[in-house]
């Protein structure tokens, strides 16, 4: 009968410094702390998996509110910038503005009471001078006669030209268009 051989995969028992030993031995030691420990880790990534996907639906929920509220106030910011640019070019435009009080006041006092400004426009040309151009109603005759002849001994202005007087029939009133050029005021 054949001799009955044991095989083992231990390192054999007379010879605990052998490497084959000693690996064994800090599998089973060592080794089985590292696996535990990484069991460890495993299994809290796993449980802290929950904790984060809460934080992260939260953080969902918050942004999606807040761009909600971007959204609804995107329309007042635009017009608000709006409102603002416009804002900027009034204020530009009354710094560069010329005066043109004495040149209105010079035209208040030379009209007749019963006389109706319908559009009036003053402004400077190219030679520097200035320029009103109005449109006015008138109920009489009278007025209008007044009105150019107030006009034409006002000291402040150069020049009358009438462009268009007219009287439109079942009409009670009389449109006349006038265009003016004031003397340049002296300084001072």
């Amino acid at each position: 009968m054949a001799i009955k051989k044991e095989i083992s995969l231990l390192p054999d028992a007379e010879n605990p410094n052998s490497f084959g030993a000693r690996f064994f031995k800090w599998l089973t030691t060592i080794g089985r702390w590292v696996i535990v420990v990484t069991e460890f880790i495993v299994i809290a990534a796993f449980i802290s998996r929950f904790s984060l996907d809460r934080k992260n639906s939260d953080l969902s929920e918050t942004v999606r509110q807040q761009q909600a509220i971007l959204d609804s106030t995107k329309y007042f910011e635009t017009e608000y910038a709006s409102f603002q640019e416009r804002l900027a070019t009034i204020k530009e435009y009354y710094a560069n503005q010329p005066e043109y009080d004495q040149q209105l006041l010079s035209l208040i006092e030379s009209t007749p009471n019963n006389l109706v400004y319908d559009t009036l426009s003053i402004q400077k040309n190219s030679t520097n001078e200035i320029i009103a151009t109005a449109s006015l109603f008138a109920f009489n005759e009278d007025s209008i006669v007044d009105f150019i002849s107030n006009l034409m001994l006002n000291p402040d202005i150069k020049t009358v030209e009438i462009s268009k007087i007219e009287k439109k029939p079942k009409e009670n009133n009389y449109t006349v268009l006038i265009s003016l050029i004031f003397n340049i005021p002296k300084k001072s």
